[in-house]
């Protein structure tokens, strides 16, 4: 088989200069020159040279990496003073024997890179690249604005991955609203294959999110705070098109908190984590049963109502002295002998089946099916 590998970088917070543009471009005969977006893919071995964390930091805010052989990368480049890099590597994946890279946080030069990274997991299997990076943006303003919800979920997924995981350590810092993911969150929970019991086990210690709104006099009030000669400096800054200004005016102003609230309850070791997600899956095991069973019940139930006419459906199934037909009808008396174990009518059900081989005993075929099903004739 083929190999599929697909790369896709998005510039956020400014395009790219024609410069910038072409230089990109040398990268590839196959890419096209764009102020903000580029996508390499390579089906026949081979990769993107230079690495990809370097074309990130150079020219571009996002970057998702996927291979076909189950490998997934996704970047983002911060600017280094509007995000905090000792907060984002309380996420990483502690081990016994040696450093996790599940989740890497690197500075170079004015900018913070993120880089949370899943190598060569079997499962993922053959999956288009195109479209996922625009759903995924959204999370690096999230982490910009002190929502680490998705380093949380990395720092999930890095659990069932990472050799020699330390099942004594703590967990990280729980954000709030791990009950409440955004779509951007919903996705990477999808892409990264997070096990669904694992996060509703972390989302029993997760705060619920809580909005923080000022009104526009609060606004006001803080804005007429600042000395002149800020607001001269920030309305400059506006016109010269600053990144991020928004953000850093925010914060100036005391209107953008240390993130949304951590949760206030004891945090667990990963041990206990495993524990509460395997009792998740045990509860919704039972309840998958129980609403199976209840799903076989009334289907017996619809069954008892038809009477004879399934026995007569039966035989005209047989008669028809084919193989698709005879299949119907094998499946018609496994369900007709599961009602029968119901009702305490079993005798009844293989008297009816004694006849069924007593009169098509030459169709070969068909009591092949029959012993394949378990239905033999009884024995006198």
């Amino acid at each position: 088989m083929s190999e599929y590998q697909y790369y896709e970088f998005q510039a956020l917070d400014r395009p790219l200069t024609p410069e910038e543009q072409q230089a990109v471009a040398q990268l590839s005969s196959r890419v096209e020159p764009h102020p903000w977006r580029a996508i390499f893919t390579y089906s026949y071995g081979g990769g993107l040279y230079p690495r990809a964390e370097d074309v990130l930091a150079e020219y571009y805010d996002a970057m998702l990496y996927l291979a076909n052989w189950g490998s997934r990368q996704l970047m983002f480049r911060f600017p280094r003073t509007l995000v905090d890099p000792v907060r984002m590597r309380q996420y990483n994946v502690e081990t016994t024997d040696y450093p996790s890279d599940i989740i890497q946080v690197d500075v170079k030069d004015e900018y913070a890179i993120l880089n949370i990274q899943l190598d060569a997991e079997e499962g993922l299997g053959w999956i288009e690249g195109e479209g996922w990076l625009g759903s995924l943006v959204g999370l690096r303003d999230a982490i910009l604005q002190g929502d680490y919800r998705v380093l949380y979920l990395a720092w999930l997924k890095g659990l069932t991955l990472t050799y020699g995981v330390d099942e004594d350590a703590l967990e990280p810092p729980v954000p709030s609203g791990l009950g409440e993911l955004t779509p951007a969150l919903h996705t990477f929970v999808e892409l990264f294959d997070v096990d669904a019991d694992t996060l509703q086990a972390a989302a029993e210690h997760s705060a619920p999110l809580c909005s923080q709104t000022f009104s526009e006099d609060d606004l006001r009030q803080a804005i007429e705070a600042l000395a002149p000669e800020e607001k001269d400096n920030f309305l400059l800054r506006v016109v010269q098109g600053e990144p991020q200004l928004p953000l850093i005016l925010k914060r100036r102003l005391g209107m953008l908190g240390d993130g949304p609230q951590r949760s206030t309850r004891p945090r667990r070791t990963v041990s206990e984590i495993f524990a509460a997600a395997a009792e998740m899956t045990e509860r919704r095991r039972r309840a998958e049963a129980a609403a199976a069973e209840a799903r076989r019940l009334a289907e017996l139930e619809a069954l008892a109502k038809r009477g004879d006419a399934v026995w007569n459906e039966v035989d005209a199934l047989i008669r028809q002295g084919q193989a698709k037909p005879y299949d119907e009808a094998v499946q018609l008396l496994k369900n007709l002998r599961d009602l029968a174990e119901h009702q305490r009518r079993t005798v009844a059900f293989q008297a009816q089946l004694d006849r069924i081989h007593d009169e098509y005993s030459r169709r070969s075929a068909l009591m092949r099916r029959l012993r394949n099903a378990g239905l033999a004739k009884s024995e006198v």
